[in-house]
């Protein structure tokens, strides 16, 4: 982990995760975004009060935790992709069907 300083344009300071145990080990978005990412921005709000934007990087297997930055919906939010990852294990089976679901 990488502590990291305010960006230029102003948003907050936090933390780099640099491997992700959720992404590493699910390679799911849902899993991501439904079990660690929503539940702990929640988490820092409700408990602390302070407001934490995660922002996972599925490529690399990072997440940048923003602290003191709200986040956003997840429908308006441009670190999570549309659609399944290509490595889910959720679409590793469906590959050979004409079935196209966003099982995330």
């Amino acid at each position: 982990m990488t502590l990291t300083a305010v960006d230029d344009d102003g948003r907050g300071g936090g933390l780099l995760v640099e491997r992700c145990r959720v992404l590493e080990g699910s390679n799911c978005k849902g899993v991501c975004t439904k079990m660690c990412k929503v539940p702990t921005q929640r988490f820092f709000k409700e408990r602390w009060g302070v407001p934490l934007s995660m922002e996972p990087n599925f490529e690399t297997g990072a997440c940048q935790l923003r602290f003191g930055v709200d986040p956003l919906p997840l429908e308006d939010d441009a670190t999570i992709p549309p659609g399944c990852l290509g490595r889910c294990p959720a679409i590793i089976g469906m590959e050979q069907t004409d079935v196209s679901v966003d099982l995330c």
